[in-house]
C-alpha cells in the first residue's frame, strides 16, 4: 500500500509514531529448488519448503506440504533445510539494532512459526499429529532439524542486542487447545524452553513474547512456567479479558485485545471507543498492556474504525 500511495513505510511508521521495529535474518544465498516435492507448477514456497499457492491479490494461500509423503527419518535427513545456521545470515545486525536502539526504537527479533506452525507448514498437520502419537522418531527427527535452526537466531538475536523475541505457534482454536496439555508439554514446551535459556544466558534481561491465537488459557501456566513475559494477542472473543488479567496478570504482560473479529469490522465508531478504553482499564492493569489489535487489519474493517481506534488509543493509553 505505500507504494501505491507513493510514500515510503518509514513515513507511515513516523505518522503512525510506531516505536517498534524488526530486525531479520539476511536473504539466503543459497537457492533451493522444492519443486519435486509438489505436483503443482504454480507453487512458491518460503526458506523451509513450506508450499504456497496464492490468490491473485496474493492475501491468501492455499498450503502444500513437501513432506507429507515422506514415510523414514532419512527422508527427512535429505530434505533441503535452510541455511539458517549459516554466520552471514546474521551479519549487520548488531549495527542495525545500535542504530534503532540509537533513534529510540524498541527492537524485536522474530521466530515466527517457531516450531509447531514451521512442523506442520512442511509435514502437513493431520501427518505432524499422527507421527507424534504413533511415529516418534519421524516427530523428532523434524522438530530436532526445526530447532537446530531455530537455536542460532534466538542466540544470535540476544548477541545483537534486541530488546524481545516474538515466538509464534498458533496452538489453538477459538473454542480450546489443537492438542492436549500433555501433548504440548511432551513436544513442544521444551523446544520453547531451550530457546528461552539460550537467549539469556546471553542477554540476561530479554523479554520473549508468545503469540497464538485462540482460546489459549489452558497453556498459560506452562508459558509463565518456561519464561514468556509477554502474552500475545489475548483474542477477545475467545479469551476473557478480566480473567486473564486477574488469573496472570501479575506474571504476564499483555499485548493486542482488541477483536479484529468483531468490534472493529462490525462495531460503529462509538462502540470501537469503549472497546478501546474498556480493554486497556481491564487488561493494562498495572501498565502491563501494549495495546492493539488482535491481528492484522483485515479489508473489512472500515477506515473510520481505524481512525476511531488509534484516537482513542491516544486518549486513554495515557503512555
Amino acid at each position: 500500500m505505500s507504494d501505491m500511495l507513493g510514500i515510503t513505510s518509514q513515513a507511515l511508521r513516523r505518522h503512525f509514531r510506531v516505536d517498534l521495529d524488526y530486525v531479520v535474518p539476511n536473504p539466503s544465498l543459497e537457492k533451493r529448488d522444492y519443486s519435486k516435492y509438489f505436483d503443482r507448477p504454480d507453487v512458491t514456497w518460503n526458506d523451509w519448503g513450506a508450499g504456497r499457492i496464492w490468490d491473485q491479490s496474493h492475501h491468501y494461500a492455499e498450503y502444500l506440504y513437501p513432506l507429507s509423503r515422506a514415510e523414514t527419518v532419512a527422508e527427512i535427513e535429505a530434505y533441503p533445510w535452510p541455511d539458517l545456521a549459516a554466520d552471514y545470515r546474521a551479519a549487520g545486525m548488531p549495527e542495525k539494532v545500535a542504530e534503532l536502539h540509537a533513534n529510540g526504537i524498541c527492537v524485536a527479533g522474530g521466530l515466527g512459526d517457531t516450531i509447531f506452525e514451521t512442523a506442520w507448514q512442511i509435514r502437513s498437520m493431520d501427518r505432524l499429529f499422527e507421527d507424534m502419537a504413533l511415529n516418534e522418531a519421524m516427530a523428532t527427527a523434524l522438530l530436532e532439524k526445526i530447532m537446530e535452526r531455530r537455536l542460532p537466531w534466538a542466540r544470535a538475536y540476544a548477541a545483537a542486542g534486541v530488546d524481545v523475541i516474538h515466538l509464534a505457534d498458533d496452538v489453538a482454536t477459538q473454542n480450546g487447545l489443537l492438542m492436549s496439555r500433555n501433548m504440548f508439554a511432551k513436544w513442544f514446551k521444551p523446544f520453547l524452553q531451550t530457546l528461552i535459556r539460550a537467549a539469556r544466558e546471553i542477554k540476561p534481561d530479554i523479554l520473549f513474547s508468545f503469540h497464538s491465537d485462540g482460546r489459549i488459557n489452558d497453556l498459560v501456566p506452562d508459558l509463565i512456567e518456561i519464561g514468556v513475559d509477554i502474552l500475545n494477542p489475548v483474542q477477545p472473543e475467545c479469551v476473557d479479558h478480566r480473567w486473564i488479567q486477574t488469573t496472570y496478570g501479575e506474571r504476564l504482560s499483555f499485548s493486542g485485545g482488541l477483536g479484529v473479529q468483531s468490534i472493529l469490522p462490525f462495531g460503529t465508531v462509538k462502540e470501537v471507543r469503549e472497546h478501546v478504553r474498556e480493554t486497556i482499564e481491564v487488561l493494562g492493569r498495572n501498565h502491563g498492556l501494549i495495546i492493539g489489535p488482535a491481528h492484522i487489519l483485515e479489508r473489512d474493517i472500515p477506515p473510520d474504525n481505524i481512525k476511531a481506534m488509534l484516537a482513542a488509543i491516544d486518549e486513554f493509553g495515557g503512555t
